[in-house]
């Protein structure tokens, strides 16, 4: 079998390869969701238990709502930190190997990169700008923010893999 190929069928690289960098989040981004996570589940058993412990009739009935509405929430905060702390770009010697969310990898090859461009986000606030490749038919392949931690190794592989389309972004700049 060969090394890009595994038996669930995906295109990643097997675990054994170790990457040349990792471009992902900042920690305090997913930080951030885990401990409004777990404050949220903490609140909702504490506030349960405390109704319950009380004496009052309807107790129990209170502590379903907060486990089912702190709880629950709580829950979504952690998915959603999971899913931040998923995505992010493996870089490997010819290809890299991407991931969105709580997705699987995929491999995009050097030569795929057909187009780099930056792009930004604001609503009013800060502005967040990001590097996005498309491959010739114009699918998104990868969108990495330039405050991901690997970043600087990330833009290095590009231009040193693909000088032309690096050129080029270079030459449009940064929006705005």
């Amino acid at each position: 079998m060969s090394d890009d190929i595994n038996t669930w069928g995906g295109t990643a690289t097997k675990t054994a390869a170790k990457p040349l960098f990792v471009a992902r989040r900042p920690r305090w981004q997913v930080l951030m969701w885990h401990v409004m996570g777990w404050g949220l589940i903490a609140t909702g058993v504490i506030g349960g238990l405390s109704d319950v412990l009380s004496g009052k009739p309807d107790g129990w009935t209170s502590l379903g709502f907060f486990l089912f509405f702190f709880g629950g929430g709580g829950l979504l905060c952690l998915l959603l930190a999971a899913a931040l702390d998923g995505s992010r770009v493996h870089g490997y010697d010819q290809h890299l190997d991407v991931r969105v969310g709580l997705g699987k990898f995929r491999r995009v090859d050097a030569d795929d990169i057909a187009v780099l461009r930056f792009g930004s986000q604001s609503n009013g606030g800060p502005t967040f700008y990001s590097l996005t490749g498309w491959n010739e038919r114009r699918k998104k392949l990868f969108m990495v923010f330039t405050g991901y931690r690997g970043y600087q190794e990330f833009t290095a592989w590009l231009a040193e893999r693909r000088p032309e389309q690096w050129a080029d972004c270079e030459a449009a700049g940064l929006p705005g």
